[in-house]
């Protein structure tokens, strides 16, 4: 396992002619690499309540995303598939739905990246298009 400094764009295009939304977030993470599988780990607003735990599966030919606590699931993204999940929020359960567009990861030294796009689906209303970029840099031991 390998510490590492994340930074995490996501970009949503509602794609109903408003203005494209970016979020950027930097924070600390964990790096796991397994034979084909790169696995990153990471804590949004860590102890407070709003805690969400992440975990990226980066395989070959697709990303799974797990998070768990005030919003909780577990999505697969593969090109070209529709994928269904449900999601646990503190108001209840909904039905997300994601169409993957794109999914690439790259590895070099110290770096890395994954990079996948999709159309979101909520409880049968479109959200839009999302892109997220995920990089990461190893920190030094």
């Amino acid at each position: 396992m390998k510490q590492i400094r994340l930074s995490i764009i996501s970009t949503i295009d509602p794609e109903d002619g408003g203005d494209p939304e970016e979020i950027v977030q930097e924070m600390e993470g964990r790096l796991i690499e397994r034979e084909s599988e790169w696995v990153v780990k990471y804590t949004e607003k860590p102890g407070t309540p709003d805690e969400v735990k992440t975990t990226v599966k980066a395989g070959e030919d697709e990303v799974t995303i797990i998070r768990q606590g005030m919003i909780a699931y577990r999505q697969r993204y593969h090109p070209g598939e529709t994928t269904i999940c449900v999601v646990e929020t503190p108001g209840g359960t909904s039905e997300m739905e994601v169409h993957t567009l794109a999914y690439r990861r790259e590895r070099e030294e110290a770096q890395g990246r994954i990079q996948f796009s999709f159309r979101l689906t909520m409880a049968g209303e479109p959200m839009g298009r999302y892109q997220l970029l995920i990089q990461w840099t190893e920190v030094p031991a």
